[in-house]
């Protein structure tokens, strides 16, 4: 017996499906999955799917990236709660910035090979930068995670940062304790803070340069739509001056048919009235021979 769960994650994985796909092919793609949920008789779902909007390109590339075997999220994943737990526990920060930092370059050049394969190549510093906006929105976090991400937060960068609580105070150090132990405690705790500002400021900055990237691309594809609205509208003229001519072409083949028959039948009562006449004249000169 086919459970509600297991219904549910089969159309996750067709979501995740429709939003890995062509980018061009996505429309088709999410209205075949709606009509085949329309036929097993899931009107809630077919709803949601035909509320699916068609990913940004850096935001696809990215959902290839998340769904690539060769490049999985996990790891990505993985460093995030790494960075989260390290910055609470005030465990290892620098180590935990570093890994976070590699993984998101890791997952980026993942995004980009997989974006090249399906034919957009994308430049992996771009997708860097999407994926540390994506990581600041954690609702974007989670879209991507499920290889469903519609577009990259206009802002965003690791502000999760932030609001994460400060790492335990230490506490005073006994008498006997040596004064430089206590003093490499600070040293530690200044460093990790410092290296936690140092990642929100480069993080918001790379979500500035995404957000400048993405009304970029909406400028570019607002004058892409003008000049399709102009195309389409230079097509519509076309086609009436084609049905004009059409019209017109068949009104002049009309007259010439009508004139033709008529030369035919002037022709032909010509050729009786020529006829006519050399019976006439020849009935005359019968007529006027000697008898």
């Amino acid at each position: 017996m086919v459970s509600a769960t297991d219904d549910t994650g089969r159309v996750e994985s067709a979501i995740a499906a429709v939003y890995g796909g062509p980018l061009e092919d996505f429309i088709r793609r999410r209205d075949a999955l709606a009509k085949e949920l329309r036929s097993a008789g899931d009107r809630d779902q077919v709803t949601t799917v035909k509320g699916l909007r068609k990913p940004s390109r850096l935001a696809w590339a990215l959902n290839l990236g998340a769904q690539s075997p060769r490049n999985p999220i996990e790891p990505l994943s993985a460093a995030v709660a790494e960075m989260i737990e390290a910055q609470s526990a005030g465990a290892d920060v620098r180590g935990a910035i570093a890994r976070l930092r590699g993984a998101v370059r890791e997952f980026a050049d993942g995004a980009a090979d997989a974006s090249e394969r399906a034919g957009h190549r994308t430049e992996p510093g771009v997708l860097v930068n999407a994926v540390l906006a994506v990581l600041g929105k954690p609702e974007s976090f989670n879209q991507l995670r499920g290889g469903y991400l519609v577009d990259i937060p206009e802002a965003g960068g690791l502000d999760f940062l932030a609001s994460l609580p400060a790492p335990p105070a230490h506490r005073p150090a006994p008498a006997q304790r040596p004064a430089s132990a206590h003093a490499g405690e600070h040293a530690s705790a200044d460093t990790s803070s410092e290296e936690t500002a140092e990642l929100a400021t480069a993080a918001r900055e790379a979500a500035r340069q995404a957000a400048s990237v993405l009304a970029d691309a909406r400028t570019r594809s607002e004058a892409a739509q003008q000049v399709l609205g102009e195309a389409e509208s230079m097509l519509r003229a076309a086609a009436e001056r084609v049905r004009h001519a059409e019209a017109e072409e068949r009104a002049a083949r009309d007259h010439r048919d009508r004139a033709r028959h008529e030369a035919e039948e002037t022709a032909a009562r010509l050729l009786e009235a020529e006829s006519a006449v050399a019976a006439a004249e020849r009935r005359i000169s019968g007529a006027s021979r000697p008898s």
